[in-house]
């Protein structure tokens, strides 16, 4: 068992972890309950983190994280053909329809 994630919002790390799962691999979330422990012990130590179960889904589950994570913060860009300004993880505009080819 090897961990792949680990972060101080809850949300992301349980979007991981559903990720994961949905490309096959099985895996866990630890720390889900100890947030209110933070102060007592290490803030970062409280953080809930995804653990894959399989050693050898390891590399492929850092690369689905890692791919998420790009795709998630992309710059916003502008719409060559309206000008209106995107948010990054948007491919088309919301304006004219325009599709970003990436």
């Amino acid at each position: 068992m090897k961990k792949v994630y680990s972060s101080p919002n809850f949300s992301l790390a349980a979007l991981f972890k559903g990720i994961l799962e949905e490309n096959g691999i099985a895996c866990i979330m630890k720390n889900e309950h100890i947030a209110n422990l933070g102060g007592e012990v290490p803030t970062n130590e409280c953080w809930p983190e995804v653990w894959v179960l399989n050693d050898e889904d390891f590399d492929k589950a850092v690369e689905i994280i890692s791919k998420q994570k790009q795709d998630r913060f992309l710059p916003s860009w502008n719409c060559p053909k309206c000008g209106e300004n995107i948010e990054g993880q948007f491919t088309e505009c919301w304006n004219c329809g325009y599709e970003r080819k990436l």
